[in-house]
């Protein structure tokens, strides 16, 4: 679980850089990034488990097959989820918003399948919540003007020169606007409720799956949805990489996924 954490923030970091500094400054659609690594993940994944000869490939058991498609349809939402926050949104404060998933499928698996769910870890649960408010920082709540805060940290900020071009920087969030934080907080919550899906489905499979059937689910899932959005959404569309530095870090990120 601890190197999973270490690939999870690894992948992070790489899609921030992809989104913000990828594709010659202009950057690549969170679609096009799971396209990318989802793909990468199915078509190793796949073959590892054809050259196990792993039971149950592909579709695994009859019965646990209902729970794997819900894997892989809470899974994308997770993802997503995180995909986008990280448009507006740093690192740290998107990250500590899905912390939020494990609190609602510990909720979900002592209704669903009788696990405990102790007053302490509610308690905590309620916590957390009360961090992401903190974190998403409601205009009416934190500001009594409408100018934004900056999105992370404190300290003043000089005002942008608009007849400068600027490099692109995935340190700078000072022209994300309240709406755009808040679009961005309401879809990482989505992803909560996805990775928190995800989380249940899993445990309630338990050993009834091999992992891998489980992460090739997820990854088959956002690998056909991505196909369909980037053919649906105008001004996405399916992108080359430009650069050997965009290469690079696309396939190290479908190699975290598959190792993770």
């Amino acid at each position: 679980m601890l190197l999973a954490q270490v690939f999870g923030t690894l992948m992070n970091v790489t899609t921030r850089l992809l989104e913000i500094e990828g594709n010659a400054g202009k950057g690549f659609h969170p679609f096009q990034i799971l396209f990318v690594r989802m793909s990468i993940t199915l078509v190793l994944a796949s073959l590892w488990m054809w050259y196990k000869k792993t039971p149950h490939f592909p579709l695994g058991m009859p019965e646990v097959r209902w729970l794997l498609i819900a894997r892989g349809f809470g899974g994308f939402f997770g993802v997503f989820g995180m995909y986008y926050s990280l448009l507006y949104l740093p690192l740290a404060d998107a990250t500590v918003i899905t912390f939020l998933a494990p609190s609602l499928a510990c909720w979900a698996c002592s209704i669903l399948i009788k696990e405990p769910f102790t007053r302490i870890e509610q308690i905590a649960a309620m916590v957390s919540l009360f961090g992401v408010v903190l974190i998403a920082r409601p205009t009416s709540l934190f500001s009594g003007s409408s100018t934004a805060p900056p999105a992370s940290g404190g300290g003043d900020f000089a005002p942008v020169n608009k007849t400068t071009v600027s490099v692109p920087d995935a340190s700078n969030y000072d022209n994300v606007t309240p709406s755009q934080r808040l679009m961005a907080v309401g879809i990482a919550m989505l992803g909560v409720l996805g990775a928190a899906c995800a989380y249940t489905t899993i445990r309630w499979i338990g050993k009834r799956a091999h992992p891998l059937i489980s992460v090739n689910y997820f990854a088959a899932w956002c690998t056909l949805v991505s196909i369909v959005m980037q053919l649906v959404l105008p001004g996405v569309g399916f992108l080359f990489p430009k650069d050997l530095r965009d290469w690079t870090l696309l396939i190290f990120l479908g190699l975290c996924g598959f190792i993770m």
